[in-house]
């Protein structure tokens, strides 16, 4: 189908959903109104994966709002979809490059033919103990949390601080957690 053609089906399922939703009784309640949404978001995920320059991995923020957006509907609140202020505040800059780092790191032996496990645990042996790196995780920190970094890291914005970061340190191939 071409673009034409997928952006008139596209348009169609998006004015399907807008009549389904003018229908509903009045007042709208926040699940008819979720649904709306969910419906339209997985109409423009379906529409953006069918072009040829978009690939999988641009998708994963679209697809995790739907995943919580339909957890909302069994009654289960995702935490970044809250109103409420976070508890701690937010990772400074320079411990977000040095994750970025880590994360490139782990890329970079999983590439060698590490297993992601193996590697997360070998970057999370390389770094100091005192490494300011898991802010405010200390306590909780151990090679998922590198893991969850380099997770984080391929499946958000491309144009991100973190992922410029990340990919900077791929072509650099040198790794040091000093701080």
């Amino acid at each position: 189908m071409g673009s034409d053609g997928a952006l008139e089906g596209l348009q169609k399922r998006l004015r399907a959903f807008h009549d389904s939703y003018e229908a509903a009784q009045r007042p709208e309640s926040d699940t008819v109104k979720r649904r709306a949404m969910r419906q339209s978001l997985g109409a423009m995920i379906d529409f953006l994966m069918a072009q040829p320059n978009w690939c999988a991995a641009d998708s994963a923020l679209l697809l995790k709002l739907g995943e919580a957006l339909a957890n909302l509907e069994s009654g289960h609140t995702t935490s970044w979809l809250s109103n409420k202020q976070p508890r701690c505040p937010p990772i400074p800059i320079n411990i977000r490059r040095y994750q970025a780092h880590a994360a490139a790191h782990m890329e970079q032996l999983m590439r060698c033919g590490l297993s992601r496990e193996e590697a997360a645990r070998k970057v999370f042996r390389e770094m100091p103990n005192n490494c300011s790196l898991f802010f405010g995780q200390k306590e909780n920190a151990s090679w998922r949390t590198v893991a969850r970094w380099r997770d984080e890291i391929s499946a958000g914005p491309r144009n991100s601080l973190e992922r410029k970061s990340f990919e900077a340190a791929l072509r650099q191939r040198v790794f040091d957690f000093s701080d």
